[in-house]
């Protein structure tokens, strides 16, 4: 007599791999679907980039789909209405099985969607065998997810050049690109495109109703003008274009005594370069150069890589233009345990707020402000405090606050 038990798992097997190739069938019926899939990856910028081409399109009379990772993860609908993405748990890659079928059943003529991988194996097998996009948008290749992709730029590009599916038009920004690239671009078997900046796209960041790097413009420009739209085109969409939650944006807040500070939100910018990049964007755009500067770095538990970067760039001296430096969130005491030395040395003072809510933590920096303004004659009108490190967690609980409570600045 046969053992039941023993037929159990060879049978469980049978259903999961009958189940796995109707799956794997469904998934390759969604993508013939879409005619044209366009697939943005990179360090900072994707989503900037993704609603850039998207955007673009939709006054073609095109009907477009699109997703961004990474912020606040949406599905941006062929008619510009957007939903959010609502997680269960960590982010997968499989979501974007789930993509081409919201796209295949909008029979949508056009997918733009952010990578979401990391790890170099897992962006390869996100590109190759999920996205398979006709055409790959690469915006810069700075230095974040070390622990991953390495330390060095190079490393970074490496690792994402790589994973480009053969066959793929890559679109590349001029300041990004290095020779070997077009190398292992023709070992790899795949077309690579370098943008270089021009009047249009620099004229074009003065149309979007956000501040936008010229770069990420200058890019999605491309692929629109890859796909035959016109300048034109591409300003009438982008004239209203709803920016991504994570975008650089400025509060004036009131302080207890006469006179009001600037809070400006770059959570989202991540790591030290891009975050520099910014600041330099908003104060050129505002006039704020002169302005005295104190940073909020918001630290993540789970991202030690990104507080040690932050460590050595403040140690380099690079932020020596920072009044005071603010710490919060779970890991702060640790970054300013490898900041003493350098503070007590050279470097602005470091204090630490244990507040987790964003309405004491709010109250607390005030008072810094207030008493940065004692110290420093003339800067009631002048002091920022900039948001830095990390949008997820306590950065996105205070931006979402101050949107209900502070006075939005446009820029």
């Amino acid at each position: 007599m046969l053992n039941q038990a023993g037929l159990i798992a060879p049978f469980s097997l049978l259903v999961l791999l009958v189940y796995l190739s109707i799956e794997a069938a469904r998934f390759r019926r969604d993508l013939k679907k879409i005619p044209v899939r366009i697939a943005v990856g990179g360090i900072r910028g994707k989503s900037s980039i993704t609603r850039l081409i998207a955007g673009g399109l939709r006054p073609a009379g095109l009907k477009v789909m699109a997703k961004t990772t990474g912020s606040r993860p949406v599905l941006i609908y062929p008619d510009g209405h957007e939903q959010e993405i609502k997680r269960k748990g960590r982010a997968t890659v499989l979501e974007q099985k789930k993509l081409a079928a919201v796209a295949a059943t909008e029979k949508a003529d056009f997918l733009v969607c952010e990578m979401m991988s990391i790890q170099p194996e897992c962006l390869e097998a996100e590109a190759r065998y999920l996205l398979q996009p006709q055409v790959l948008v690469l915006s810069n290749f700075r230095a974040d997810h070390t622990e991953f992709l390495g330390r060095q730029r190079e490393d970074i590009a490496r690792a994402m050049l790589k994973a480009v599916p053969p066959g793929t038009l890559t679109f590349l920004p001029e300041e990004e690109f290095q020779p070997w690239m077009e190398d292992l671009a023709r070992e790899k078997g795949f077309e690579l495109r370098v943008v270089r900046s021009s009047f249009e796209s620099a004229k074009l960041t003065e149309v979007l109703p956000y501040p936008e790097f010229e770069p990420n413009v200058r890019l999605a420009l491309a692929v629109l003008e890859h796909f035959g739209l016109t300048v034109d085109r591409a300003r009438a969409g982008w004239a209203d274009l709803n920016p991504d939650f994570g975008r650089p944006r400025v509060w004036k807040i009131g302080l207890s005594r006469k006179g009001h500070f600037f809070f400006v939100s770059l959570f989202a910018a991540n790591d030290p370069e891009s975050s520099l990049l910014a600041m330099e964007l908003i104060t050129r755009r505002l006039g704020w150069q002169e302005s005295w500067k104190i940073g909020l770095l918001s630290v993540r538990a789970d991202r030690g890589d990104r507080s040690r970067q932050w460590a050595e760039f403040l140690k380099s001296g690079e932020a020596g233009f920072l009044e005071s430096l603010i710490l919060v969130g779970p890991g702060g005491r640790a970054v300013a345990r490898k900041l003493r030395k350098w503070s007590r040395k050279s470097g602005p003072p470091v204090i630490i707020l244990s507040e987790t809510d964003p309405e004491r933590t709010l109250e607390k920096i005030k008072e810094l402000v207030e008493n940065c303004q004692k110290r420093l004659p003339g800067s009631e009108e002048k002091c920022l405090v900039f948001g830095l490190g990390n949008i997820v967690g306590f950065g996105r609980q205070l931006i979402e606050y101050l949107e209900r409570t502070a006075d939005a600045v446009r820029i």
